[in-house]
């Protein structure tokens, strides 16, 4: 029997307008009133969830920057925080930087989200879509004494970014995601803390609230969704989504842009009548 839905938001419930199609929400609406949590699941700092989901009438549990941090946007609880050490934060900033790459540091502050240097690395076109929630700062210095969630570069050829990854598990093990970058071409990296993934931010969900893994349904079209995916006990990837997603799903939706999500209430009734 299912009692969660954790679901994957950017290509998986919503498009890239970040607007979920009507049916989804009807769908989404239909699970909570039956008592079955809906926690969304996703890369996006908690500013940006809250306030998209909260625009379409959806105030759910989130594991947030790709499972470094839970929070139930219903309640404010925090459920689950998982930082860098601040060695291997330099470490891993260092690695970066052996590679000419000034990264975007993800953190917590009241007025900002992130901490980039005088010259980031990251495309022009991400640094204008955060705006003034990017401040300029020291790196090394943001690095130690900050909750430190992720590191990322967007928008940037596959071979620099992946020769960052390769060196990456010699430096500190750290989470790490390269991925075609659906808005701003060529590819993105984010790099989490070491053995973080939207996983970690479930189980510690569940774990408060008495869930088994075999309880939860996943959705999700993206690598950063494979571990949730295969931990999960009924696995549901989106079709035209990454292929490793995809293998190891035993459902497939259809994209939010023709509804497919709504597909998961259908799901959901099965695993309760079997």
């Amino acid at each position: 029997m299912i009692r969660l839905v954790a679901t994957d938001l950017d290509g998986t419930f919503w498009d890239s307008d970040l607007i979920p199609p009507r049916v989804h929400l009807t769908a989404a609406n239909e699970l909570i009133d039956a008592g079955i949590t809906v926690l969304a699941a996703t890369s996006r700092r908690p500013r940006v969830a809250s306030r998209r989901l909260s625009e379409v009438g959806l105030v759910l549990p989130a594991v947030l920057i790709d499972g470094a941090l839970g929070v139930d946007f219903r309640s404010g609880e925090r459920f689950h925080q998982a930082c860098f050490d601040p060695e291997v934060a330099l470490g891993t900033l260092a690695t970066f930087r052996a590679h000419g790459l000034d990264p975007c540091i993800y953190v917590e502050h009241p007025d900002f989200d992130i901490v980039v240097s005088e010259a980031p690395s990251t495309c022009a076109d991400h640094l204008r879509y955060l705006g003034p929630l990017a401040a300029a700062g020291d790196l090394d210095d943001t690095a130690q004494t900050h909750d430190v969630y992720a590191f990322s570069v967007l928008g940037l050829s596959k071979n620099r970014l992946e020769a960052v990854v390769d060196a990456l598990p010699l430096v500190d093990r750290s989470s790490a995601v390269l991925y075609p970058e659906p808005d701003y071409g060529h590819f993105g990296l984010i790099v989490g803390p070491p053995g973080v993934s939207k996983w970690t931010g479930v189980e510690a969900y569940c774990q408060q609230w008495g869930i088994g893994p075999d309880e939860v349904l996943a959705v999700g079209d993206g690598l950063n969704d494979l571990t949730m995916l295969r931990r999960a006990g009924v696995a549901v990837a989106v079709r035209g989504g990454a292929p490793e997603a995809i293998a190891v799903s035993e459902h497939l939706i259809d994209p939010p842009k023709v509804g497919g999500w709504a597909r998961i209430l259908d799901l959901v009734e099965a695993s309760l009548s079997s």
